[in-house]
């Protein structure tokens, strides 16, 4: 598969950019954000996610980052979210804040993208609920206690995306999961 191209940008579309790679010209699908920021003739990397329908063409959609592809590739796993509204819902939020909007299960803020319904919002808000809690956001000291009580990795994960880790202290966090 194509998983990464750096190239010229040839010209640019309204959702898309021509990037040429050595002789080749690749039409990759770009979040708005990165659209606006690139002009005719900037060599650019993308990291690249390609998409087989099972109707029609084969799409390639292009990011700056491999954790914006890797949010992509978590949107398509949502039913009824394709390819065209995951790259509307990235185009529209950064993952900041579609980390806030999912934490806080805000639909109304979500339904206001193009394509995307209240039903699909909540479905997408309940589906990417505990995807968007990374390790690296749960104290190591967490991780340790939780440990010694017998509990494991993946259960604290499991345990942490039901907790406010950032208004709580270590001990409150403990008590509500056990």
């Amino acid at each position: 598969m194509i998983d990464y191209l750096r190239g010229q940008v040839i010209f640019k579309y309204p959702d898309s950019v021509s990037l040429l790679c050595g002789s080749i010209a690749f039409r990759v699908f770009v979040p708005l954000s990165l659209l606006t920021e690139v002009g005719e003739g900037d060599n650019i990397e993308l990291f690249t996610k390609l998409i087989f329908p099972p109707e029609g063409t084969p799409s390639l959609y292009g990011f700056r980052t491999r954790e914006e592809r890797a949010f992509f590739e978590e949107l398509l796993k949502v039913p009824k979210v394709g390819s065209k509204v995951a790259m509307s819902i990235i185009s529209h939020f950064s993952y900041e804040e579609l980390k806030e909007i999912v934490s806080s299960m805000d639909v109304k803020t979500l339904s206001t993208v193009p394509g995307l319904g209240k039903k699909v919002s909540e479905r997408v808000i309940l589906e990417l609920k505990g995807k968007l809690v990374k390790e690296e956001s749960v104290p190591e000291e967490l991780f340790e206690i939780l440990g010694s009580l017998g509990y494991s990795k993946k259960e604290v994960m499991s345990a942490v995306r039901e907790v406010d880790l950032k208004s709580n202290s270590i001990e409150e966090v403990v008590k509500e999961i056990i």
